[in-house]
């Protein structure tokens, strides 16, 4: 059997550093002291918005599935497991990261079309804790995490995530595995083990989505991930070069696509900055949000009572068609992939908050007769535009139609929370201190936010999610 032609690190271009290896020695030269100032924004706000999405995911069904199976498996450790008790760094990077995304309120990278903090954050704190670091530690972990996925992500291009892989699974695991080599202080070479152990067992389909499948193989990849980092500290050794590789990551999951120089801009184009982090808004697909700020701005602009809506058509980008696939859904996972259902609640309510996603909410007559009024059409010619797939890789084009034979419409590219419309500081701290308030009291919760904008100066983090652990 003929392997086709395809560029090894190894041995075609023998002077090019292997894509684990060039990730691996910069992790190791990563130092708080050289984070910028703005990167170290970006990433803060990442930790704070994680742990609240956290805090208020950690009572759903599957977070409590996946707690309580981190709890039956795992040894107890000096990692905190939110719900209470404490586990070893894998069980409470598991446990915690499926509370991170269990709500799918976590923020969006278009670095990969990925969930990165919701993996980062969880694994960083597990394995920050572990290492007795402190909250400077935590945030260059978060930041190490962050750069790796993104810029792996970055080099086999989105068509990844277009051809069915689910990509916050799929480079989660190197996500998790640099954080967590970070955190233990890992040489270059070892954790360019990390690196490359975790990817040589990397996988995951957006056919999960809608269920609780999703948020488990997000913990299943900070928990490969962090073990990756355990394993390569023991001395666990693995080739290098598993990306480039003929029968490795490349050409399996990107059909052979690989551009080295986006690692090689690592340190130099921050990728937390560039394309930068979305932080969600609603608590639903962010595939979705562009829709339902366009009707919420439309009802607003034109004086519109839902009673005065006959039909709210939705031409959208095919990608977002292919995520929001339950156009009638029942269970609050599928609502959280569905046009109709996020359209219709803001129709409704004027908001889409985690209060609408109940099955009581669900079942609700006016919000079923609402969504039968919202059509969602893919338009296949949205990407042979590259200036409009760039500005509005998930926008919406919407008509809203009255009952009054009116018809009224809005283009929009970016929904609210996105870096093209970032929220505001006050937003940010309202979003957190509405989920963390659902672990804990409301004082604790702004408590706890005020710490979270100071995790620098934390000498230790044992204790910082005290009010949400017992």
């Amino acid at each position: 059997m003929t392997t086709p032609p395809f560029p090894s690190l190894t041995s075609d271009q023998p002077t090019i550093q292997p894509a684990a290896r060039r990730i691996g020695h910069w992790l190791a030269g990563l130092e708080r002291a050289g984070i910028p100032d703005d990167v170290a924004s970006a990433a803060r706000a990442c930790i704070i918005d994680t742990l609240g999405v956290a805090l208020a995911g950690a009572a759903t069904d599957t977070a409590r599935l996946a707690r309580e199976e981190a709890l039956d498996i795992h040894a107890t450790g000096p990692s905190t497991l939110l719900g209470g008790g404490r586990l070893c760094a894998e069980g409470a990077a598991f446990a915690n990261t499926a509370a991170a995304h269990a709500l799918d309120f976590d923020d969006n990278s278009y670095a990969g079309f990925v969930h990165g903090s919701a993996v980062v954050v969880p694994t960083a704190l597990a394995a920050v804790e572990a290492a007795g670091g402190t909250g400077a530690d935590l945030l260059t972990a978060v930041v190490a995490g962050a750069e790796a996925e993104y810029a792996l992500a970055i080099a086999l291009g989105n068509g990844v995530y277009e051809a069915g892989w689910w990509t916050t699974a799929l480079f989660g695991v190197v996500g998790a595995a640099a954080a967590a080599a970070k955190a233990f202080r890992l040489d270059g070479d070892r954790a360019a083990d990390a690196i490359a152990f975790a990817l040589c067992g990397a996988g995951g389909m957006r056919a999960c989505f809608g269920t609780g499948a999703k948020p488990l193989l997000a913990a299943q990849a900070a928990a490969n991930g962090l073990r990756a980092a355990r394993l390569a500290k023991r001395g666990g050794a693995v080739p290098h070069g598993v990306v480039e590789d003929p029968r490795g990551f490349a050409r399996l999951v990107a059909q052979g696509r690989f551009d080295p120089t986006a690692l090689a801009a690592l340190g130099r184009r921050w990728h937390l900055l560039d394309p930068g982090i979305d932080t969600k808004a609603y608590p639903v697909c962010l595939s979705s949000h562009a829709a339902a700020d366009a009707v919420r701005d439309l009802m607003a602009e034109h004086g519109l009572a839902p009673s005065d809506i006959a039909a709210v058509r939705c031409v959208v980008p095919p990608v977002v068609a292919a995520n929001l696939t339950y156009d009638r859904p029942i269970t609050p996972g599928e609502a959280r992939f569905s046009l109709p259902f996020a359209v219709a609640c803001l129709m409704l309510h004027g908001d889409l908050t985690l209060d609408h996603l109940t099955a009581a909410a669900l079942a609700d007559p006016r919000l079923r007769a609402a969504m039968e009024r919202v059509t969602m059409r893919p338009d296949p010619g949205w990407t042979a535009d590259p200036e409009r797939a760039r500005l509005a890789p998930e926008g919406a084009a919407v008509t809203v139609e009255t009952t009054a034979g009116q018809a009224f419409s809005r283009f929009c590219a970016s929904a609210r929370g996105t870096v093209a419309r970032p929220l505001s500081a006050e937003d940010h701290a309202g979003k957190f201190r509405d989920c963390a308030g659902r672990a804990m009291g409301p004082e604790e919760a702004a408590q706890l936010h005020r710490t979270l904008l100071g995790i620098d100066a934390l000498p230790r983090l044992d204790g910082l999610l005290k009010g949400a652990t017992g």
